[in-house]
């Protein structure tokens, strides 16, 4: 198999060839994102398809549809989108989707439809419901035979009819909150929109008079932890939220209330009051055969299972061809390869400078985000990928055989803890540890600083948050002083907002455990991208290009100036063997003089860098949606 899959990347570096002195190394992903499954109609009256939503980089989104008896499977293209969140059957037996945020701005929250009838029309574009909304994250149909799609940023309500083609933004649903992640029709034809990330809320749309309120009670949002809600609609009709109740757990008036978050299922009534049910119904789903079999566990690649009312099981296989999954973030690794990730779907791969190979072995986590660091220690592997700051490792000098035990490689040990969703900066720090430091959950302000010791593969300290409602976005070490410095973002988690006026540059002593220094390297700066040590001064890049150069033994920040080569990418600086520093940016590959601050672009690429960063012997690697790309050395 990976020798069948190297021979068509070969293929595909050959076909999207760029000028040089850059060239591209292929697209060491094939596979495609699955987004979600339903059974609709087929092309005949009474037929059935098993319809697989799939998402992609390298091109536009399709659908699998999968004859159910023959196991044959056919794709549909769409002329936009890379993918789609919102997925259902129509009243008018029509598959429609809803896009998510794209490279394009056509992309961006577009309702599609597909005729099973029509299948030479492929997926068809209907428009844009709203011109701020970017995501349709799912669908209803309402009593009046409309879909109602909820949205991002701005938590609407969209609509449109099937019968007359019209479309309609409904407004926000919350003034302040920036998901309506889910929607769902009641019994009496009004549409319950689930919001977060912020602060859970529940709300409900009446279509007769196009009035919406909130509902969900305040024990269910007042705390912090109840960021977040969503509905369901259950076999009864009815429809049931699952939300967030705080369980005290002491009560102690000396030390106060300790409480704990548990989930809730609530059933919404008529008059709008919520009741918790320790026994819901069954959920509606949108996977089950005429005949009662049942569709799950579709995979990537290609395999999918049916189990019939008296449990049998059939494994069963389909086809698709994929365009290329988009690279989220490059890295140098051990043994000279250089190693990367996809997102949506989550693959790890390398490839081979000595021998100009590609490989796609899988997913070394649990997790179906992305990579957001690697770490080389001692020729061990480390990873940690979105969500939950999931950590494994991988060791290239055994056979590939996932898992959490101690004999498995990858080896998975979870997410790390509180404050780590996504692990943008992983590094070497004092006695070895791995220090690792993220971007918070949703909702949620403050990320983490980890401490990772390989010796016992435990966390042994978690600074939770490192910085007062900042994120860890960049790390560096300095085993002089053995301090661990580190660069911060504003932003928090997903449907925040932040509450800092700029980012901050600190430095953390591991020993004494607390940060020792603290400084803002630019006014009204908010994101620290990068951390690099050169001698005794520290390279740190904040918001897009702007330089700051710390001197370690002042314990000051002693140049500041812009860079003038557009935004640089998260962690793409480093320190080449020559002495300069080498970065990339949204076009453009340059060098720093470190002694003078003189900038030099050595080339800028005709496309958009989308990721960064390896660099050895060869070139700069980097990605732009689904291939590798690298920039040759030229003269020096």
């Amino acid at each position: 198999m990976r020798w069948c899959v190297c021979v068509a990347m070969t293929f595909l570096a050959i076909a999207d060839t760029v000028p040089a002195p850059f060239e591209s190394l292929g697209k060491p992903v094939l596979k495609a994102g699955f987004m979600g499954v339903l059974v609709g109609p087929g092309p005949t009256e009474g037929s059935e398809r098993i319809y697989i939503n799939f998402r992609q980089d390298g091109g536009k989104l399709f659908l699998v549809a999968v004859d159910p008896e023959t196991g044959a499977s056919e794709q549909f293209k769409s002329p936009v989108g890379t993918g789609a969140w919102g997925f259902i059957v129509g009243p008018d037996n029509r598959i429609y989707l809803g896009t998510h945020e794209g490279p394009d701005a056509s992309d961006n929250g577009q309702i599609l439809v597909f005729d099973p009838k029509h299948p030479e029309k492929q997926i068809e574009v209907i428009g844009r419901p709203s011109e701020t909304e970017t995501y349709l994250w799912q669908y209803c149909i309402g009593a009046d035979n409309k879909l109602y799609g909820c949205t991002f940023p701005q938590a609407k309500l969209v609509s449109y009819d099937p019968a007359t083609g019209k479309m309609e933004d409904l407004g926000r649903m919350d003034e302040e909150q920036m998901y309506s992640r889910s929607v769902a029709t009641g019994p009496d034809g009004r549409i319950y929109v689930a919001i977060g990330y912020g602060k859970a809320n529940l709300v409900v749309y009446d279509p007769m008079t196009r009035e919406h309120r909130a509902i969900l009670p305040e024990a269910y949002r007042g705390d912090p932890a109840q960021t977040s809600t969503s509905v369901m609609k259950g076999v009864d009709g009815n429809v049931y939220v699952s939300a967030t109740k705080m369980e005290v757990l002491n009560g102690d008036p000396e030390n106060g209330e300790i409480k704990r978050p548990v989930s809730v299922t609530l059933k919404v009534h008529a008059d709008g009051s919520l009741t918790e049910e320790a026994q819901p119904p069954a959920m509606v789903t949108y996977t089950k055969l005429k005949d009662g079999r049942v569709v799950s566990n579709v995979t990537i690649n290609g395999t999918y299972d049916l189990t019939s009312p008296d449990g049998t099981v059939e494994h069963k296989i389909f086809t698709y061809a994929g365009d290329g999954a988009g690279l989220f973030y490059v890295a140098n690794g051990p043994g000279g390869r250089i190693y990367g990730g996809t997102f949506m779907p989550l693959e790890m791969f390398w490839y081979d400078p000595a021998t100009g190979t590609l490989e796609n072995p899988g997913n070394p986590t649990d997790v179906g985000g992305e990579i957001y660091s690697f770490l080389d220690h001692h020729g061990i592997l480390y990873l940690c990928a979105y969500p939950g700051s999931f950590l494994s490792k991988y060791d290239p000098g055994k056979p590939w055989n996932y898992g959490k035990e101690p004999e498995n490689n990858p080896r998975a040990f979870g997410p790390l803890g509180p404050g780590h969703l996504r692990p943008r900066a992983m590094i070497h720090g004092p006695n070895d540890f791995i220090y690792i430091g993220s971007f918070p959950e949703y909702g949620r302000l403050g990320g983490s600083l980890g401490v990772w010791d390989p010796a016992q593969d435990k966390l042994i300290e978690n600074y939770h948050p490192l910085v007062t409602d900042q994120s860890v976005s960049a790390l560096a070490y300095d085993e002089k002083s053995g301090l661990i410095f580190a660069g911060t973002s504003i932003q928090g988690g997903g449907g925040t907002t932040p509450t800092q006026p700029e980012a901050k540059f600190v430095a953390f002593d591991p020993q004494q455990k607390k940060i020792v220094s603290e400084i803002a390297p630019y006014e009204k700066s908010q994101y620290i991208r990068a951390l690099v040590i050169a001698g005794r001064r520290i390279f740190g890049i904040a918001n897009g290009d702007s330089l700051f150069v710390y001197d370690i033994d002042k314990g000051e920040i002693v140049h500041r100036s812009d860079l003038g080569v557009g935004s640089v990418h998260d962690i793409a600086l480093a320190l080449w063997k020559d002495g300069k520093l080498y970065g990339v940016a949204n076009k453009k590959i340059f060098s720093l003089d470190p002694d003078t601050y003189a900038v030099n672009v050595l080339a800028e690429y005709p496309r958009a860098i989308r990721c960064g960063f390896a660099i050895d012997d060869h070139g700069i690697y980097f990605g732009d949606k689904a291939e590798l790309i690298r920039y040759r050395w030229q003269g020096i």
